[in-house]
């Protein structure tokens, strides 16, 4: 599937999950130490993807689906609460302005979100789908896309991949968990590229 699908400004979009201040503030539980490396790649396909006039839409938690309303969970309470700084996108990465926002109640850009009708108005139909993180949210975004009949490009190192603790079956390293999702995607739902070969795709240089 990998080779099949191109990345066009007319026709395609690049799709920012999950990159928001609680989950890159390094004061907060849980900060991974890869995700320095992972901001700055964002940051250079950010750039690319603005040169080449590819529009940026940034998806961040929040009430997207006014029916859907915040999911129960055990995270501290001031944390991930939909319209506070929290769930913002850093000034660092954007938006730009004519860059758009959408917010999603749930894993994965699609589910409760404007995110397919917006593509749809805009007429695209390719994504490339880059943040945080892989066996989470970004995960379900590329699934979701083919379930919708688009095209996802997958920046793998624009793309946080945690390591998973034992589960019953031992530990899973980060090393591990990314050969296994990249693999799956790569077979069945995207192609899935580096942030050199999407500049280089764009023909342009960074």
């Amino acid at each position: 599937m990998s080779a099949a699908i191109e990345l066009s400004p007319a026709t395609g979009a690049l799709v920012v999950h999950d990159v928001v201040n609680d989950f890159v503030d390094p004061a907060r539980p849980g900060f991974d130490q890869d995700l320095p490396r992972v901001l700055d790649n964002i940051e250079v396909l950010l750039t690319a993807a603005r040169q080449a006039g590819l529009p940026v839409i940034f998806i961040g938690p929040g009430q997207g689906d006014p029916k859907i309303g915040p999911r129960k969970t055990s995270r501290p309470p001031n944390r991930l609460v939909w319209g506070s700084p929290g769930v913002d996108v850093p000034d660092r990465f954007g938006p730009l302005p004519g860059e758009t926002l959408l917010r999603k109640p749930r894993y994965g850009a699609f589910y409760g979100s404007r995110l397919a009708a917006h593509l749809r108005e805009t007429g695209r139909d390719t994504i490339a789908v880059c943040g945080l993180s892989l066996a989470g949210g970004v995960e379900n975004t590329i699934r979701d896309a083919f379930n919708h009949d688009l095209k996802s490009v997958l920046v793998h190192d624009a793309t946080l991949c945690r390591a998973v603790p034992d589960q019953g079956w031992g530990a899973v390293s980060r090393e591990e968990v990314a050969k296994v999702i990249l693999s799956i995607l790569a077979q069945r739902f995207a192609r899935v590229v580096s942030v050199a070969e999407i500049c280089d795709a764009l023909a342009v240089s960074v």
